[in-house]
């Protein structure tokens, strides 16, 4: 599995997940029209242009995008940062939400984050199996956005 920023080409990539209903059902409720699209990436670009951490297109061996990860630090508190990982459909099962996970953790120890977290759909029973099996805790659950939210911290001082 190749980890890769997201360049000017992945578009398609990129848009083949958030217009994917049943990626997006347990994130935002609803697929990304693609002019939103097109503004979310080229911010995406902008950002991994000032930062260690950022967005990345994650491609098989075969050098095809079957998933998104990203690895975020807070803008109030850049020892926190925030992951999250989409996997298109047909990779499901397949173990690749797993070693993102694990990658996205190792890139948040080499920068220096202290505590990563994830937030979920609750009801998102692979992405919590995932991220309880690499020793996230679970420390909120409400309403985020008008959406339910569950906020999943790992502290990695602990781990080293």
């Amino acid at each position: 599995m190749n980890f890769v920023k997201y360049a000017e080409p992945d578009f398609a990539d990129y848009y083949a997940l958030v217009s994917n209903m049943e990626v997006m059902k347990q994130i935002t409720e609803r697929t990304l029209p693609e002019e939103e699209a097109k503004t979310q990436f080229r911010s995406m670009l902008d950002y991994n242009l000032s930062s260690s951490c950022g967005y990345f297109r994650v491609s098989g061996a075969d050098g095809a995008g079957l998933a998104y990860a990203k690895l975020i630090p807070d803008e109030s508190d850049s020892t926190r940062a925030e992951m999250g990982y989409m996997v298109l459909p047909e990779y499901w099962g397949q173990g690749h939400g797993t070693s993102i996970a694990s990658r996205l953790i190792l890139k948040a120890q080499a920068a220096g984050i202290g505590v990563l977290y994830a937030i979920i759909d609750p009801s998102n029973v692979a992405s919590r199996r995932i991220l309880t099996r690499q020793n996230f805790v679970s420390t909120w659950t409400g309403d985020m956005e008008g959406l339910p939210g569950e906020i999943l911290e790992l502290n990695l001082q602990v781990r080293r």
